[in-house]
């Protein structure tokens, strides 16, 4: 059963497997360089896969260039919202003062408006990857923790928490060698699903003006485009080519934490 839901899975490596080939070495799918000009607004033909945009620049080589700069924004952003999920829910899983006040805290920050949230707080911190790296993390770790919180809340009245404790284990070595562990299935899923997410609240930033110029993302090129004039040059390849790309890239991490979800999922069929 398991072997007939493993398409999806293999796309979805497929599909991360030349994202990344990309953003390593992008001299392999395009010849010329990041700051190569030539004409401006040329129409797609062989020499120039998507055509030119207002500066001249190939925008296919820009858009292979980005892979790079969105990947990087989406994977620090879900290592960061993975770290601060894992210790806030940690936290708020203990009983007493402790765990209500991160549990207040975590309902908290999950009745946000995400979205307005980064897009005010943007306009004042400014643009850069780092910025948007920072935000997004902030902002997007409350699902997270209240699904490690859940997790933990489950294993610390397990019995073999209890034998442990009886035996003399201290509280960190039972969570390090133990608990933690137990944590590796959630954990994976929740930074698949989050790398997905923050690259699309990247785009979203990114479109809507707040993204970094040095470094330019997929959204940052939609923004560029609308801004320069690509819909009324008819450049329709510079709007929608980048914005098919941030799709394939969402699909491709959604896929693969599909299948680990449902490979969790068969495996306790299959031993129950």
């Amino acid at each position: 059963m398991l072997r007939n839901k493993t398409l999806p899975f293999l796309l979805g490596i497929v599909l991360l497997a030349l994202f990344l080939t990309a953003a390593v070495l992008p001299r392999l799918f395009t010849a010329y360089g990041q700051k190569e000009m030539f004409e401006a607004w040329e129409k797609p033909a062989a020499d120039h896969l998507l055509g030119t945009n207002a500066l001249g620049y190939d925008v296919f080589t820009e858009l292979v260039y980005g892979t790079r700069d969105t990947l990087f924004i989406g994977l620090m952003s879900s290592i960061f919202t993975l770290l601060l999920g894992v210790v806030i829910g940690t936290l708020a899983a203990q009983s007493g003062v402790l765990g209500g006040l991160f549990d207040g805290i975590i309902n908290v920050f999950v009745l946000l408006p995400r979205l307005i949230t980064l897009i005010v707080l943007s306009a004042f911190i400014g643009t850069g990857r780092w910025h948007l790296i920072a935000l997004i993390a902030l902002f997007g770790w409350a699902p997270t923790a209240r699904a490690v919180r859940e997790r933990v809340k489950h294993l610390r009245v397990q019995p073999f928490v209890e034998a442990l404790t009886v035996q003399g284990f201290s509280r960190r070595q039972i969570a390090i060698r133990h608990m933690l562990p137990n944590l590796a299935d959630i954990l994976l899923t929740r930074f698949l699903l989050g790398v997905n997410s923050c690259i699309m609240m990247e785009s979203t930033l990114s479109f809507l003006g707040f993204g970094d110029l040095y470094h330019p993302t997929w959204g940052t090129m939609i923004n560029l485009a609308y801004r320069r004039g690509a819909f009324l040059r008819q450049a329709y390849a510079y709007l929608l080519i980048p914005g098919f790309c941030i799709m394939l890239l969402s699909l491709a991490f959604y896929l693969i934490s599909l299948w680990f979800s449902k490979r969790k999922e068969i495996i306790a069929e299959s031993n129950s």
